[in-house]
């Protein structure tokens, strides 16, 4: 599907590239779709390497000696080649040494003891896990920049993963009666038009906790029939709006369960988001402006009244994990499920969730011998 060699075979004024195939099989649109845009990208890389290649004399003018130097010309050649959204995020991580290393803080004399001490400053305000990813980050640019020759040195070398102590509750998921627990729990929340959808949509549409927020009405077919049968078949799409992207980029439907269908009824607006995603406050100043919301002061309060009911306390994106977990002990396909969570395939399924998928008899189906025709 790519070239084999970077080096094209030269025939007089024509070139001739040999491609390998695809390393598997290609059923799914989406997959297919993806290798077009790695295609699109991988030759358009090729041709703005060409149209950019500096001479000589321009490569000796264009200096790199600073940390801030090097995120400045790197993240300008990443933001080519990456999504955006993970652009932004390698942008964000590297504030945090900028921060804490300074902008000026020299590459030839960056030290190991500099970069321990700036990570144990960030230890006090981030989590073990949002280091690491900001280290790995980090650690991609430093790379680069010896392979550059803007430096002589690894500083980073021995400098390993921090412990990453995981929350208990991170895992933990609801059974549907557990799930039935919280949801009598939401009924009595003082934000009760807000509180039962939270969990609702949550452990039953499996969304990730930014869907979540910005699932709006107008994206739920709550009178939708089934045009075969004409039995309710309501759906939520999750598609994106106002600048606002699922996580995989990706648009989903998602067929509403029957016990899901009768909340959202309860609740049901022509328009807006079902969360009530946005509210409008006053700022110092009187100036009117829009906040994304967040919901986890309901959160909190609906895991204390569970806890004082003796429940289950789970973290808030438990409840995805509760709508997998579900469906997979029911025997539900797991190609299905990843399809419904917004997953590509069905990797992530298997390693989160492969112990939960039943056991398939295919296995043990043997062929029949074929009849002699003596």
């Amino acid at each position: 599907m790519f070239p084999k060699a970077h080096q094209a075979e030269i025939h007089g004024n024509n070139s001739r590239h040999a491609f390998e195939p695809s390393p598997k099989k290609i059923t799914v649109e989406r997959e297919l779709r993806s290798v077009c845009s790695q295609w699109q990208g991988h030759w358009e890389q090729r041709l703005q390497d060409a149209l950019d290649a500096p001479s000589q004399s321009e490569a000796v003018t264009i200096q790199v000696r600073t940390l801030g130097d090097l995120c400045d010309q790197r993240l300008a050649q990443r933001k080519l080649e990456i999504e955006l959204a993970t652009w932004r995020k390698e942008k964000h991580y590297l504030q945090h040494w900028l921060t804490e290393l300074g902008k000026q803080a020299q590459l030839h004399t960056l030290t190991e003891q500099q970069i321990r001490q700036a990570r144990e400053h960030l230890s006090k305000r981030l989590k073990p896990g949002t280091i690491n990813c900001s280290m790995a980050v980090l650690k991609g640019y430093l790379d680069w920049a010896r392979k550059k020759g803007h430096m002589s040195h690894i500083p980073h070398e021995d400098i390993r993963e921090l412990k990453n102590v995981r929350d208990p509750t991170a895992m933990r998921w609801w059974t549907l009666d557990e799930m039935e627990l919280a949801l009598r729990c939401a009924e009595q929340d003082k934000q009760q038009a807000t509180a039962v959808p939270l969990i609702a949509v949550g452990c039953l549409l499996g969304l990730r906790y930014e869907e979540n927020i910005m699932l709006r009405w107008q994206d739920l077919e709550l009178d939708r029939h089934d045009s075969k049968t004409g039995l309710p078949a309501p759906v939520a799409h999750i598609v994106p709006h106002d600048g606002w992207v699922p996580k995989d980029q990706e648009a989903r439907t998602i067929p509403i369960p029957a016990r899901l269908h009768a909340i959202l009824l309860r609740f049901r607006q022509s328009e807006g988001f079902v969360l009530r995603a946005h509210q409008t406050r006053q700022k110092h100043g009187g100036t009117v402006r829009t906040y994304r919301y967040d919901p986890r002061s309901v959160w909190r309060r609906i895991m204390k009244a569970v806890a004082a009911v003796g429940g289950r306390v789970i973290h808030i994106n438990g409840m995805r994990h509760s709508f997998a977990s579900n469906l997979l002990n029911a025997g539900v396909s797991d190609v299905k499920v990843a399809k419904w969570l917004g997953h590509a395939d069905t990797k992530m399924v298997h390693l989160h969730y492969g112990h939960l998928l039943g056991y398939d008899d295919c296995i043990n189906q043997k062929a029949t011998p074929a009849v002699s025709a003596n």
